[in-house]
This record gives C-alpha cells, sequence and structure tokens, in this order.
C-alpha cells in the first residue's frame, strides 16, 4: 500500500517474501542481506515521511547478516521494539535497551534475531527546516559519535520514547491522510526528533564514556573469512580451503563462527551457497545450472537443504522469479 501525500510526506507499507526486496526498501542504506536462520522468510518494511524525518520499521522473522552503508547526508538510528535471540551490531551485543546507530564512513554489519522488529530513524538534518531541530540534531550526532555500534540508553527514558513512538506510528499507520496537514507533518517531525535529543541528553558522550569499543577479536574474523567469500568468484567449498586462505587453525575458525553467527563454519558456508544459488536463480536457465555454479552436485540433498533454509524448493523460486520478469515486461 502507497499513500502519496502532498508536499514531503507519504506512508508506504510493503510486505517481502525475498530478503533482497526488503533490503532494497531501505534505499539510502545500500544494504545486502543474507538470511542465516532456516525457514520462509516473512518480512515487511513501513515507511512513513513528514518532511526531513523518514521513520522504517522494519519487521523480520528470520536472522539476517546485513551489511551497509548509510548515506553521508542522512543520520540513521534505530530503536528496537522486538529482539529476541543472539543479535551483533558491529560486534558489540544488540538488545531492546540499546540505540543502534547505523550511520558512519565506514559503514555497519548487523546479524540481527529472528523476532526482529525495529524503528529506524533517518533524518536529512540539512533539510530540517527549524532552527531548532537543526540544532538538536547536530547536538545528537556529536554525542553519539562517528561510527556505528549499540549506545546503551536510559531503560525508562528509552522506554518513554519508544511508547510516544508507537502512539504516533499507530495514529499515521490508522490514517495516513492526518499527514497532509503541514501542521501535522511539522508536529509528527518535531515530536520524533526532539524525543530523541531527550533521550541521547541522558547518554554520556562516546568518545568519553568508551561504549564504542574495539571490535572484538571473532567479529574481526569472521569480516575476513566474509569478505573472503563475497570477494572470490568461486565460494570456498570446504571448512579447510577457507583456514587455508585465512592462515588459521579449524579449532580457531570453529570457535569464532559459533561464537558470532551461533553456526559452525560449515554451516555457514552451505547457508551462504545456497544463498548464492537463490540469486543466481533471477538469471538461471535453470535450476541445474545454478546449483552446480556453487559446488552442488547431489540434487536431492540440494533440494532438500534449499527448501530448509528458504521454505521452498529451488523450482519453486525459478518459477516465482521468472513469473515476476514476465509480469513487468
Amino acid at each position: 500500500m502507497f499513500v502519496d501525500l502532498t508536499g514531503r510526506a507519504g506512508v508506504d507499507i510493503r510486505c517481502c517474501r525475498s530478503i533482497d526486496e526488503q533490503a532494497a526498501l531501505l534505499e539510502s542504506w545500500n544494504q545486502t542481506y543474507c538470511q542465516i536462520s532456516r525457514g520462509a522468510f516473512d518480512g515487511s518494511v513501513s515507511s512513513i515521511r513528514a518532511g526531513a524525518l523518514l521513520v522504517l520499521v522494519e519487521r523480520m522473522n528470520r536472522s539476517v547478516f546485513q551489511r551497509g552503508c548509510v548515506d553521508p547526508r542522512r543520520f540513521a538510528i534505530g530503536i528496537p521494539f522486538q529482539l529476541e535471540g543472539h543479535s551483533l551490531l558491529c560486534g558489540q551485543s544488540s538488545h531492546r535497551d540499546g540505540l543502534h546507530l547505523f550511520s558512519g564512513a565506514d559503514g555497519f554489519e548487523f546479524l540481527s534475531p529472528d523476532k526482529h522488529v525495529v524503528v529506524n530513524l533517518e533524518i536529512t538534518v540539512d533539510e530540517l527546516a527549524d532552527p531548532t531541530l537543526r540544532a538538536a540534531m547536530e547536538h545528537v550526532r556529536e554525542s553519539l559519535g562517528p561510527r556505528p555500534g549499540v549506545i546503551e540508553a536510559d531503560r525508562t527514558r528509552l522506554h518513554a520514547f519508544r511508547t510516544t513512538l508507537a502512539w504516533l506510528l499507530d495514529a499515521v499507520l490508522v490514517s495516513p491522510a492526518i499527514l497532509a496537514d503541514p501542521r501535522t507533518r511539522a508536529s509528527f517531525e518535531q515530536s520524533v526528533v526532539l524525543g530523541l535529543a531527550d533521550l541521547v541528553d541522558h547518554i554520556a558522550p562516546q568518545a568519553e564514556s568508551g561504549l564504542l569499543t574495539a571490535m572484538p577479536r571473532n567479529w574481526k574474523l569472521i569480516g575476513a573469512a566474509r569478505e573472503l567469500i563475497e570477494a572470490s568468484p568461486d565460494c570456498p567449498l570446504s571448512v579447510a580451503e577457507l583456514c587455508a586462505r585465512l592462515g588459521v587453525s579449524r579449532r580457531t575458525i570453529q570457535y569464532a563462527f559459533e561464537d558470532v553467527m551461533g553456526m559452525n563454519p560449515a554451516s555457514y558456508l552451505r547457508t551462504i551457497r545456497l544463498d548464492h544459488v537463490r540469486k543466481e536463480l533471477r538469471v538461471a536457465d535453470s535450476v541445474t545450472d545454478a546449483a552446480t555454479r556453487w559446488g552442488f552436485w547431489h540434487f536431492g540433498h540440494f533440494s532438500n537443504d534449499y527448501r530448509e533454509q528458504f521454505g521452498e524448493l529451488p523450482s519453486e523460486t525459478l518459477r516465482r522469479f521468472r513469473g515476476s520478469v514476465a509480469h513487468t515486461s
């Protein structure tokens, strides 16, 4: 559903069966998603624009490894509403009582859990018409620092801000037309920006508090593994090959993957290869071509693994992609 309102306002609600489709909805975040936990993906993104503010309510039912870099003209921070399960943002423990800062020149990596509902606030500071709001947002940026990460927030104040956001979002999603009024848009924008500024005002400056610590060793190793896997035209097919390329022992890589990803490296490699196959099916002539391209030669095992990972057979994915192309051509 899309409701286009007058001025810089609008409400858009999209439900997604594909993680790539969902990632593309966060346009200025330049994101790539890789589904980690098994099962059919069900997600949605509800976006509400009011002036220089864009609110993105993201819901997902599967653990996803996200990588992105927010447009430097925009400030982006996430307010968790539901985070249940193993979750990390830039190597830091991700939880419901922490602000999730996504802005920063170096980009972010986020391992989100199966039960995931986050309200992301994206603000183009230079486009804030009210000088008071611009000053408030400049203070927010200076207080939180230049790097993505999890910021410990005062629980009482965060709960109050979360409640305010819920009221605002409920009102707009039930009656999108109220944002057609410029005064209502300005009030919505002001409530969110000043509420965020008040919350941040009670957090110690990050440079002094040391909350954004150095990236943990295991997170760095997993990052190196991901770079190697994604940069290679042929994904490593075994843990032994991955260890040899990284110059680490099997025990080291095993511990790092279980600590960070909650899975062993062999399962992770299979997950990545299956994800490559799913993407390949967008352009492949056949399931066989896509499967063998990524090292799957036992087609019975491959079909079972694919169905467990994505909730459908590879042939069903191929038909769906072909149907989408036919529908748009």
